[in-house]
Order: structure tokens, then sequence, then C-alpha cells
């Protein structure tokens, strides 16, 4: 099974609390690398429900997993997949939002443009878009209004300008391509990351509805929450984090939930070294009142 370091573990085990006997849940199970030491904490009394949207994850990590709930679903859907699953209340819940270095190495659907692979990055191979499908059949305003709201792509008019163009001449359906196109655009000025990084990012949450997900999921979480229930966010950009903040902001003055951080929590130095997808994570909690 593929090796999955989990991001801000330390920092997940503080705030979820996970005691002995708790009902939690981990939406985005992935590897099962926060999981792991969760059930530690919870013990055989307890009960661990992972959803994962993914089907090669899920046929990758059951093996190490067999005793315990891997759920196949997206975590919109979340309440009706725990009901399903005989659980109604939950003691907490983490979401350990993006995708994991797995996809971005070595599923081949296109995630990261370091390998020249097909245009897909749909986690769930059931989903009806592709990125292939988005970047050749969009127009130029909505795929300049995709590039800048879901990556802050600054230069999303000029590069939906130049994919709209290239594509008139061949349909755009690999990763180098596109990143090709992409890196011409902003005129080849890598500097610290790549010129198509925003773009892949962009696509990838587009097809994958990843903020509408999100942002229906949340309260769910908190609903399902007993009292002093907690919930711990994951978040690795602006986007994400915005959403998390706001929704945890409207909870607050509602009274349903209590927030445990005022700012969000990152990686420590040595993290950052040690494992690159730390430097971009933020963590939020709350506990349910």
């Amino acid at each position: 099974m593929p090796v999955h370091v989990p991001v801000l573990l330390q920092e997940v085990l503080e705030y979820l609390d996970p005691k002995p006997g708790d009902i939690v849940v981990d939406a985005t199970f992935g590897f099962g690398g926060h999981a792991r030491e969760i059930l530690k904490r919870i013990g055989p009394g307890g009960k661990l429900v992972g959803i994962e949207t993914d089907r090669e994850v899920i046929d990758k990590a059951k093996a190490d997993f067999s005793a315990q709930q891997i759920v196949h679903g997206n975590f919109r859907d979340l309440k009706t997949l725990l009901e399903n699953n005989g659980v109604r209340k939950i003691d907490g819940i983490l979401f350990d939002l993006g995708v994991s270095s797995y996809h971005f190495d070595s599923s081949g659907r296109g995630f990261s443009f370091a390998k020249d692979e097909p245009l897909d990055m749909r986690l769930d191979s059931g989903l009806p878009q592709t990125a292939a499908g988005l970047v050749n059949s969009a127009n130029v305003k909505e795929l300049a209004d995709l590039f800048y709201h879901l990556a802050d792509e600054y230069a999303s008019r000029r590069i939906a300008a130049a994919i709209v163009a290239a594509r008139q001449k061949e349909k755009i359906t690999r990763t180098g391509q596109l990143a090709e196109i992409v890196s011409r655009a902003k005129g080849r000025r890598f500097g610290k990351i790549h010129p198509a990084t925003k773009v892949f990012q962009a696509l990838r949450i587009a097809v994958n509805d990843e903020l509408g997900a999100l942002r229906e999921a949340l309260p769910q979480a908190i609903e399902l929450l007993k009292k002093d229930g907690r919930i711990v966010v994951i978040s690795f950009h602006s986007g994400e984090d915005r959403l998390v903040k706001n929704v945890f902001k409207s909870a607050a003055q509602s009274g349903e939930i209590d927030i445990l951080t005022k700012k969000p929590s990152v990686a420590e130095p040595l993290e950052r070294c040690e494992n690159p997808r730390a430097r971009s994570a933020k963590l939020r909690a709350a506990k349910r009142r």
C-alpha cells in the first residue's frame, strides 16, 4: 500500500481528542494515516467510519483496515452514508481536504504536470466530467472565472484565451499539452512554482466540485456531533480555509459550536521540511455545544 504521511497528526489528535469507546468519522479516509492513530485511542470499544470517494484507494487500503468500515462515497452525502451504516450521532469527525501524494505521483489521472498523463483529474471515476472535457468545452469567461475564483490565478483571462485558441487547432487531452499552453501564456516565468500549478488546482477542484461538497458537508457534520463532540478540518488553499472559517463563524453565532482555533493551526518548521504537503496546511477545529 502506498505510504501516506498524515499532515498535522499531533494537532489532529489534540483537537479531535478521541477517547476509548468514541464513534469517530474520517471523512477523507485515504490510506488511513490519521485513522491508525485514532483507532489506537478509541480502542476496541470504539467505532471508526472512514469515507473515501476513490475506489482505487479503497482497494489498496482495505487490506490493512479489514476490521473497520471504509465506505465508498462523497462526504457531501455524509448523513446518509452514516445512517446507512447504523450511525446517527458521532463524537468526532476529521476532514483532511485535497488529494494525497498518491494521486499526484501514481494514479495516472493527470493531477500533476510532472508526468505526461491523460487529463482526467476525477477522484471518482463515476463523475461525468473530466478535466479534458472541461478545458475543451468551456468558453473563455467560464475558464477565466474558474482559474481566478478557485485558485487566485491573476493571469486567468490570458490563460483561458490561450487554451481556447489552442484547442481550435488540436483537442487538449494530455497534461503536457495543457502545461505547455499555460507556460507560454504566462511567459515561462517559473519563479518558485510552475506556472501551471494554479490552473491544475482549479481544474481539479472544479471537476470534483470540492468546494460544493465541503459547503454541503460541514453543516451536516456539525449537526451529527454529540454534545462536546469535535470537528477538525485541514485545508490546503485559501478557498477551502475561507469556506471553513465562514461556516464555523456562522455556526458559532447561532450557538451550535465553540471555535477552538481562533487562528488556524499550522505545521511546525520540522514537519514543513520533512513533508512538503504540510507547508500549506491549515487546521481549524470546533466543539459542539
